[in-house]
């Protein structure tokens, strides 16, 4: 790695400090090979989340509207030879500090999509991009984890054209030695990238969970909770996550729908939050594909429920479902972000009921209110709507969704239309979309192009 520019991203959060030496290993590995390293320690730096709201494509093309400490974190990405993501391994994905800035990686590729190893990715932005390596430390070992976080950093390196990439677990009880071992062949290996098959057999199924599913009263007490952080209209998955909640409120349950916001996950507002989290029988995820993992809320989301349910115990077991939408054709995208919901069940004793998986999001939910779904003149059409009213009807009987309702949510959205022409269909739709918005925004189709970090 000599005279190589390595950027180091520290997703360190409070109470990792156990983790410093391995980094301390990591550091002295990196100067004692030349590289130049510049490193973010993220928990300690102020700057904005990112807030869905695709101005980085349309308004200011390449660049988030937020001017803070994100923006230059990104250039110091895009300009640097290889990106390090140091973090503790969460649930099988990354921290939530890693999340927060990675979520802002977004202006770094094109709205206008490509086929990139036989799927669905953005354009790149740029001819170049660093090499991503991840290095995910654990304080026990767990193989399952360990395999989410190492295709996570794949996924992530497909989707932002990184020449190579590599991942690599680490214990934090283990021996120096050993760690130093494992951080030396890291940091030169190339691992292959995980595409479709690898990515499809991650879906978590319900049935697979060695948990038995445990007699419940229905009705209970639904909570849902919507992870999409987009304010200012409807969200794709409020609109998926609250029918199903309607569903189950018809149907006798007590019912209360929260959307995460800062606020809820800090001070009295978090308070507050785990207690509505405590009162509920059944919790319903509903959240959009943010870099093949939760949206940064999301994740700090699961990072402070099950700090509270470690020390808080249960009288009985909570249930827990997910909704996961993405802006891609292929449903598939979205198994890396469920299992990580499973894990998180799996973590905190709650039994895990399945996941939903839907591809193209935005085109399924345009118009609400929910209502909307049923009319039958757009998709999702009959089966999408199917496949929710599957999903209902199981969730008030307090038992796991049948794979039935995941099959029929997949399916392509238009009937009778072939898979491979229903995904050029959106493509083209899609770049049609995006220089629509930007001519509202009186941005020019070249200017969609922007490059403001620089042709490196």
């Amino acid at each position: 790695m000599s005279h190589q520019k390595v950027v180091l991203l520290d997703g360190r959060g409070v109470g990792d400090d156990d983790l410093s030496p391995v980094l301390e290993t990591l550091m002295d590995e990196l100067r004692s090979s030349g590289a130049t390293v510049q490193t973010f320690p993220l928990k300690d730096i102020k700057m904005g989340s990112c807030i869905g709201c695709f101005s980085c494509w349309i308004k200011t093309p390449g660049l988030c509207v937020e001017p803070d400490a994100g923006r230059d974190i990104v250039q110091a990405i895009v300009q640097s030879d290889v990106t390090i993501l140091f973090t503790p391994v969460t649930f099988g994905g990354y921290s939530s500090e890693i999340k927060k800035i990675q979520d802002r990686w977004i202006p770094l590729v094109l709205p206008d999509f490509c086929i990139h190893h036989g799927e669905v990715h953005h354009l790149p932005r740029y001819s170049h991009y660093p090499r991503l390596v991840g290095i995910g430390i654990q304080r026990q070992p767990n193989d399952m984890e360990a395999n989410l976080f190492n295709v996570l950093v794949g996924r992530n390196a497909l989707n932002f054209h990184a020449p190579t990439y590599a991942a690599e677990v680490i214990l934090s009880t283990d021996r120096s030695d050993r760690v130093r071992q494992q951080l030396q062949k890291v940091l030169i290996r190339k691992d292959p990238f995980p595409v479709k098959k690898v990515v499809k057999s991650l879906m978590p199924m319900a049935e697979s969970t060695t948990m038995t599913v445990p007699v419940m009263a229905t009705p209970g007490r639904a909570l849902l909770i919507v992870g999409s952080p987009r304010v200012k209209s409807s969200s794709s998955s409020g609109i998926l996550g609250g029918y199903v909640l309607e569903q189950l409120k018809q149907r006798g349950w007590e019912t209360e729908s929260l959307t995460l916001r800062g606020h809820l996950l800090k001070g009295v507002g978090q308070a507050k939050f785990l207690t509505t989290v405590d009162q509920a029988d059944l919790i319903l995820f509903a959240f959009p594909l943010y870099i093949d993992s939760l949206p940064f809320l999301m994740m700090r989301s699961l990072e402070v429920m099950a700090k509270h349910l470690s020390a808080h115990s249960q009288e009985s077991p909570k249930r827990l479902f997910a909704i996961a939408n993405n802006g891609f054709p292929e449903a598939h995208h979205n198994a890396l972000a469920l299992a990580i919901c499973q894990q998180f069940a799996l973590d905190t004793n709650m039994v895990w009921l399945g996941g939903l998986a839907v591809g193209a999001g935005t085109v399924v939910c345009q118009n609400p209110p929910v209502e909307g779904l049923r009319q039958a003149g757009r998709p999702p059409m009959k089966h999408g709507i199917q496949a929710l009213d599957i999903v209902s009807a199981s969730l008030a009987e307090g038992q796991s969704v049948p794979p039935k309702a995941a099959k029929l949510m997949a399916k392509t959205p238009i009937p009778l239309m072939l898979f491979s022409l229903w995904r050029w269909l959106f493509v083209t739709m899609a770049k049609w979309g995006w220089r629509r918005g930007a001519a509202i925004n009186q941005v020019g189709a070249k200017d969609l192009l922007a490059q403001p970090y620089g042709t490196v």
